[in-house]
């Protein structure tokens, strides 16, 4: 499978509330990857192709501080797990560095250390 990312995901393990256009009751979601432009989580669903999240995520940073942001997320693809209700989301944002700066720099910090640890 070739990789059409145009970020890298940064590995990410904390957990985050989904809920599908907002207006739903809101969902556990463990996140597994992060990146300015998308997020991996594992989620109880279903979810389609196209779904619209909102996705309040707490990040603690390298530096000890909290990052609290939430976000909107269209559903990019999606896999069933086996035997279970909860399903591999693929979310795609759009525009985070004027919606959420914030994260956004962080996000960008991530990649500049990744990158670092990749060249040596």
């Amino acid at each position: 499978m070739d990789n059409r990312r145009r970020h890298p995901r940064i590995p990410l393990v904390t957990m985050a509330r989904i809920s599908p256009h907002g207006i739903q009751k809101p969902v556990n979601a463990l996140v597994r990857d992060i990146s300015t432009e998308g997020m991996g989580v594992y989620a109880e669903g279903p979810y389609q192709k196209g779904d619209v999240l909102l996705v309040e995520i707490s990040i603690k940073t390298d530096r000890g501080e909290i990052i609290s942001e939430a976000l909107l997320g269209m559903v990019a693809w999606t896999t069933p797990l086996q035997e279970t209700n909860r399903y591999a989301v693929g979310l795609e944002f759009h525009n985070m560095e004027k919606k959420n700066p914030v994260l956004y720099a962080y996000i960008k910090h991530l990649e500049g250390l990744q990158n670092t640890r990749l060249e040596r």
